[in-house]
């Protein structure tokens, strides 16, 4: 087994916008202690990152600028040079690609060891991290010892469509902690009906947008499926022009790293992993974090029930009173209440557009 640095990416620039009003544009999701147990999404991403490289030092966070302070006062020992200021949000293949074009000139003198990056979304917990621990550990040797695209996938418990799927080809005779398989096909977010068809056949797992691979492997996938893109981070400069950065970021393409390079690499691998994630989206998956009563409601904050059943409630400050409701999402978030039916949890986001057309911006 080759001896790689590892470099743990930690992407902090979301809004968050189907946790609304919870997350706002002030203090979006990853700022937020979900838990209660007094650690934001990001201090517990953070963590992890430092527990998967051993160093500090080998973690870089990416975030917007209006963000920037929020991730200093949360993580003061983070250094200055680990934090990368995106201009604007541009997705996840030019975060990335951001971060993979400052590693290979801030690591130049590692290079003989090829440094590897692994990916860690902001927005998972884990049931028990163990197994998510081996998974990661298993993407990152792999990586290590080759060329690939090292995904993580999970298998599917039903047809989602706001994952990617992973098709399973021959797994590698690897002296590893979990199989690790050819990656034949990757099918970003696909309708219901072909998810339903890909889950029934089987051979899919879901994506789990955690990623490991070589920085040389991941800026040589960029330049030959995203020419544009690749340019584009390197019009930046050697060391790395922050003027340039401020205006050429925003022409970048916005698109994903699953659509602008999974779907169309060749040379992927995925390791076959088996943990429980609870992947912090929308509002509908704060029952997984919070325990639920002997009626299925899950709280957070000050909150009274008479006779009601599977609901989910938060209440940041004062007192929520629920008297015969069931199936409900009932957030008290500020100055702002919301009320909406656990199935409509997903239109969220349509709602936090609508505010911006009736001049409502400041509750955003």
């Amino acid at each position: 087994m080759s001896e790689n640095i590892v470099y743990a990416v930690i992407m902090a620039g979301g809004q968050g916008t189907r946790l609304w009003p919870i997350s706002r544009k002030a203090r979006p999701k990853q700022f937020l202690d979900l838990t209660g147990n007094g650690f934001s999404l990001l201090q517990e991403t953070v963590r992890r990152g430092v527990e998967l490289t051993g160093s500090i030092q080998q973690v870089l966070v990416l975030t917007q600028a209006a963000h920037a302070h929020l991730v200093k006062e949360q993580v003061p020992n983070l250094p200055q040079g680990n934090l990368l200021i995106e201009p604007v949000g541009r997705n996840t293949a030019a975060c990335l690609g951001l971060a993979a074009v400052h590693l290979s000139q801030s690591s130049g003198q590692q290079l003989a060891r090829q440094p590897v990056m692994v990916s860690l979304p902001v927005d998972h917990l884990f049931v028990d991290e163990r197994p998510w621990f081996t998974a990661v550990r298993t993407a990152i040797a792999a990586a290590s010892d080759s060329d690939s695209l090292v995904a993580i996938g999970l298998q599917p418990e039903y047809p989602a469509t706001a994952y990617g799927y992973q098709k399973l080809g021959k797994r590698l005779d690897l002296d590893l902690s979990l199989s690790v398989h050819i990656l034949q096909e990757f099918i970003e977010k696909p309708a219901e009906s072909l998810a339903k068809t890909l889950v029934e056949s089987g051979n899919y797992l879901w994506n789990t947008g955690t990623y490991a691979w070589k920085v040389t492997s991941f800026l040589a996938a960029l330049e030959k499926y995203t020419p544009e893109l690749y340019a584009g981070l390197q019009s930046l400069g050697d060391p790395m022009d922050m003027e340039k950065l401020e205006q050429n970021y925003p022409a970048f393409a916005d698109i994903s790293v699953d659509h602008a390079v999974m779907e169309k690499v060749t040379n992927a691998l995925t390791v076959r992993a088996n943990f429980e994630r609870i992947d912090v989206g929308a509002l509908n998956s704060l029952s997984e974090i919070w325990k639920p009563d002997i009626d299925g409601n899950a709280t957070l904050g000050q909150v009274l029930i008479r006779d009601s059943q599977e609901n989910i409630v938060y209440s940041d400050q004062g007192l929520v009173v629920l008297l015969g409701v069931k199936d409900m999402i009932i957030v008290r978030a500020g100055e702002i209440v919301l009320v909406c039916p656990k199935d409509k949890a997903q239109e969220v986001k349509n709602l936090v557009t609508e505010l911006s057309k009736q001049n409502l911006e400041k509750y955003l």
